[in-house]
């Protein structure tokens, strides 16, 4: 994509896999086939999807969140979890229609990148891949979580605390995050 043109993107040698119950499969196979995404590996199930990883190196992986029993989310933290290199690093998105805070903790702590709402629209969708394409955050490998750091936001550690990692630094936060009435934390 960094060589694309100023203002387009260019999709076409993105080698992305798309996992969803049928209904779903053909609105997301137009989207990438609009985005410039030659041929999107479909599966329809999680199993397949893990057998795709095994067989083939995929630049982004989307998932409709609503399958079956939350096999999408299983399905990101076993590939998370496995020895499948490059593509437990994969770029993932979560496809959800309800979205309530524990779906989107839920998505969050199996390792996705992103969570989209449905009903989705080609922008917001092409939006968040772009997103992902650009954003410098960190894999994480924790004993209870891989994935890609769930902060946003490096704006040091909650008031009070010292911190868990290297760079959480109290003065690193940004002066939002220091209480007004004081100059300490």
């Amino acid at each position: 994509m960094s060589d694309a043109p100023k203002g387009r993107i260019n999709l076409e040698k993105a080698v992305v896999l798309l996992v969803s119950e049928k209904p779903g499969m053909e609105l997301l196979n137009r989207m990438m086939h609009g985005f410039g995404v030659r041929d999107p590996q479909r599966v329809f199930s999680p199993e397949q999807a893990m057998q795709a990883c095994r067989e083939i190196d995929f630049d982004l992986i989307v998932c409709d969140g609503a399958m079956a029993s939350g096999g999408a989310y299983d399905f990101v933290a076993e590939l998370r979890r496995s020895d499948l290199t490059p593509n437990r690093f994969a770029p993932t998105i979560i496809l959800q229609g309800h979205t309530p805070v524990d779906q989107i903790e839920k998505a969050r702590d199996c390792g996705a990148n992103f969570v989209v709402a449905k009903p989705i629209t080609p922008r917001t969708l092409l939006e968040r891949i772009l997103w992902i394409a650009q954003e410098q955050r960190p894999f994480i490998e924790l004993d209870g979580y891989i994935g890609p750091d769930r902060r946003f936001q490096n704006i040091g550690p909650p008031r009070g605390l010292s911190g868990r990692r290297r760079q959480d630094r109290a003065d690193s936060a940004p002066r939002s995050a220091i209480d007004p009435e004081s100059s300490t934390l």
